[in-house]
């Protein structure tokens, strides 16, 4: 367990620091981990509005192990570790594997949210006709 007064700037090494630096560097040089970078970005702010508001969900197998160690602060450290660092660089691993299963990920998503549509079509519809 770290004191919190060293996971922050930790965090804030770890998750803000680092990549930029590495993101200015790819745009610097031209290279190709300029997509790989803005891709780790993009994960960055969709998790962090994400965590803004579901925190709570994420933090509930935690609270259960707290009352023996508490360790949420330490593995978002690992995560973002291994999201960032340069030997592990967990956020090709991630966009690779987005990229790869893309289409039939995004097939099971209409798919999902065209049963759903119909679904609160056939719930309204029979709303209001107990309405009218």
């Amino acid at each position: 367990m770290l004191p919190y007064f060293l996971v922050l700037p930790l965090w804030l090494i770890l998750a803000v620091a680092l990549p930029l630096a590495q993101t200015l560097h790819a745009l610097q040089t031209g290279s190709a981990d300029r997509k790989t970078w803005l891709f780790y970005w993009i994960i960055f702010a969709v998790c962090s509005s994400f965590l803004c508001c579901f925190e709570w969900i994420i933090q509930v197998p935690f609270y259960i192990l707290a009352f023996y160690i508490d360790l949420y602060y330490e593995a978002q450290l690992v995560l973002v570790s291994w999201l960032v660092l340069p030997k592990l660089h967990g956020v090709k691993v991630v966009q690779n594997h987005l990229e790869t299963n893309a289409t039939s990920l995004g097939k099971k998503g209409m798919e999902m949210l065209r049963e759903h549509a119909l679904k609160a079509r056939g719930a309204l519809i029979e709303l209001t006709k107990k309405c009218t």
